[in-house]
């Protein structure tokens, strides 16, 4: 899509909303750093002032953030859970900010944040607690993997208040167990 990473900084949330939900964002392409500096601007309009928001706006910025993000990752892969990672942080900062609200607003749900952090741990509670320890002595990429857990673990820690009762409650307070040490 020619245009598709133009004048970002200018955009409103509106304008952000219509880009990156228009039908065309199954066929985009970029860099990087051009989906990082869309998600950034994004999200920086979101954390603008969520207080005046309504609940039908709350409902298309979900679908355009969601739609952006599966474009970034759909162009760029993974990148090491970033686009994850940075669904996951705006969720937590919107949760803290606004609290949860009923009637499908998923942006503000704070069960999806537990449920996709715990999704994506590279292994199990077991194997981290036996890796942690000697993480020093392992190769490159399974010290990856013990970091990405605590960065999975960190937008869901500020949300344990509300997230008290959740049924996967259990899981995460086994990964919190293992966190102090993990590299």
């Amino acid at each position: 899509m020619t245009g598709l990473f133009d004048d970002l900084d200018r955009l409103d949330l509106d304008g952000h909303v219509r880009r990156w939900s228009e039908p065309a964002m199954e066929r985009a392409d970029g860099s990087v750093n051009a989906w990082i500096a869309a998600a950034q601007q994004f999200a920086a309009r979101v954390q603008q002032d969520p207080d005046r928001v309504t609940d039908e706006q709350w409902q298309a910025v979900e679908r355009a953030w969601t739609a952006l993000l599966a474009a970034a990752e759909r162009a760029t892969a993974p990148q090491g859970n970033e686009w994850l990672l940075r669904d996951l942080w705006l969720r937590s900062w919107l949760l803290q900010r606004l609290g949860p609200r009923e009637g499908g607003l998923p942006l503000l749900d704070p069960g999806p944040v537990l449920d996709r952090a715990l999704d994506a741990m590279p292994m199990s509670p077991e194997e981290a607690a036996s890796r942690a320890p000697r993480w020093r002595a392992l190769d490159r990429p399974r010290i990856l993997s013990l970091r990405r857990i605590r960065q999975l673990l960190a937008p869901v820690r500020p949300l344990a208040a509300l997230l008290a009762d959740h049924p996967r409650w259990g899981e995460f307070e086994d990964w919190e167990r293992v966190a102090d040490a993990l590299p």
